[in-house]
C-alpha cells in the first residue's frame, strides 16, 4: 500500500501455471491491501508456483527540527479517518483506566505536547525490558504488560509498541501500529498549532514514527522498509467478528476426493536495489 514514505513503482504478477484459471483481487482495508490469489482446480501431485512482485520506492522519515509547534489535537475535531485510532483495540485496551492513571503521571511535568510524547516513548523503553524470543508468539496486549510485577516488564516489538500506543489513546493522542518484515513500530499524530483558526478549517496534522523496541528513533525512521501495514484492527479471518493485531495468509479450498490434502508455503523476499 501507498503511504507518504512508501511508493508503488510496478505490480507485476506472473502464474508458473498457465493450465490453472487464476485471478488476484485487491481489498483495501485502511491500513492495508489484502491480495486475494483466487485459484481453479489444481491437479494432484503437481507443483504450482505464483510469483507476485511488487517494486517499491522507500523513503527515509527525519525528525522535525523544531517541534514546539506541534499539538495534542482536540479529540472533537481529530479527522474522520483517524478517530479509530484513539479507540481501544483487541491488543491495545486504552480504555482501561489504568492507562489514563499512568498517561498523567509520565507526562505531568512536561511542558510541551511534544515533550508528552516523548516521555510516554522513554517511559516504556525505560521500564520494559525487550524479549526477542516472544515475536513468533501472539501479542498478549498492552494491559499484560501492567498486570506484571513492577520492575520485571517484558515484551517485544509487538507489545512494547501495543503499550506506548495505549498510553498514546489514554492521553487523547492518535497513535496506531506500524508493521514491516519481522518487526514493528509505532506511529503518533500531532497536529500544527494555528492561532485564531475558524472552526470550519481543516487542521494540520502529521503522523510521526518512532521504534519503541530496537535502536532509538523517536520523531523519524532513519532506515528505508517496506511498510506491511498501518493500524491494529483488522478482520481475523477464523473470526470475522473479532480483530486481530496483524494480517496473515490464509489458505483454503475443497479438496478433490480420494487425493491427499494440498501442502502450501508462503515466500517472502524483500531484495533492496
Amino acid at each position: 500500500m501507498e503511504w507518504k514514505e512508501q511508493r508503488i513503482l510496478s505490480i507485476n504478477e506472473e502464474s508458473m501455471d498457465a493450465g490453472v484459471a487464476s485471478r488476484i483481487v485487491y481489498r483495501n482495508l485502511g491500513g492495508a491491501m489484502v491480495m486475494q490469489l483466487q485459484l481453479g482446480q489444481v491437479n494432484p501431485a503437481r507443483p504450482l508456483e505464483i510469483v507476485v512482485a511488487f517494486e517499491l520506492r522507500n523513503y527515509e522519515l527525519l525528525p522535525p527540527e523544531s517541534t514546539e509547534s506541534y499539538v495534542i489535537p482536540t479529540r472533537g475535531r481529530v479527522p474522520q479517518e483517524y478517530r479509530q485510532y484513539l479507540q481501544p483495540s483487541p491488543t491495545i485496551e486504552s480504555g482501561n483506566p489504568v492507562f489514563s492513571r499512568m498517561f498523567t503521571e509520565i507526562t505531568r511535568d512536561r511542558k510541551t505536547d511534544w515533550d508528552k510524547v516523548e516521555a510516554l516513548y522513554s517511559f516504556v523503553r525505560n521500564n520494559v525490558k525487550y524479549d526477542d524470543q516472544a515475536w513468533r508468539q501472539p501479542a498478549k496486549g498492552a494491559l499484560a504488560i501492567t498486570r506484571m510485577p513492577r520492575g520485571e516488564w517484558t515484551a517485544d516489538c509487538k507489545d512494547m509498541s501495543n503499550l506506548f500506543v495505549a498510553l498514546c489513546r489514554a492521553g487523547g493522542i492518535p497513535a496506531r501500529i506500524v508493521r514491516v518484515p519481522e518487526h514493528c513500530y509505532a506511529e503518533f499524530y500531532l497536529e500544527v498549532k494555528q492561532e485564531g483558526r475558524a472552526r470550519n478549517t481543516p487542521p494540520v496534522g502529521f503522523w510521526f514514527p518512532c521504534q519503541v523496541a530496537g535502536t532509538y528513533a523517536f520523531g523519524g525512521i532513519p532506515e528505508k522498509r517496506v511498510i506491511l501495514q498501518k493500524g491494529d484492527s483488522f478482520p481475523d479471518p477464523d473470526n470475522p467478528r473479532r480483530g486481530t493485531l496483524f494480517l496473515r495468509p490464509v489458505f483454503e479450498g475443497s479438496q478433490i476426493p480420494g487425493t491427499p490434502p494440498p501442502r502450501h508455503r508462503w515466500v517472502q523476499e524483500v531484495i533492496v536495489k
